[in-house]
């Protein structure tokens, strides 16, 4: 068990728990880019699309023209093994953080 490394990464957690609980979601996620900016995103889960929290924050990033993610934040359901290869794709030394029930970070 860790704690956020600092407080740039404590807002994502803040933001990702936010998003859950005003949307009522089993995952919510955060990200910061190269640029300081944040994107958020939550699962979807339709019949058609599946993604996990962490791929909507990402695709929301890559929309928006970020090259470089700084850091991301998952709360509720760890991500897929497929989303975190998505971010490492981006960037190989991004910090990624799952936020379980019990408030407890764990580096990815």
């Amino acid at each position: 068990m860790s704690t956020l490394s600092n407080s740039e990464d404590q807002k994502l957690f803040t933001l990702a728990s936010a998003s859950m609980q005003r949307n009522n979601v089993t995952q919510s996620a955060a990200l910061r880019d190269g640029t300081g900016r944040t994107h958020v995103g939550n699962v979807i889960a339709l019949d058609s699309l599946e993604l996990d929290a962490l791929q909507v924050a990402l695709a929301m990033a890559v929309s928006s023209g970020a090259e470089v993610i700084e850091a991301a934040v998952i709360v509720g359901q760890r991500p897929s093994d497929i989303s975190l290869e998505n971010v490492r794709e981006i960037s190989k030394n991004s910090m990624v953080w799952h936020v379980t029930a019990d408030g407890s970070a764990h580096g990815l």
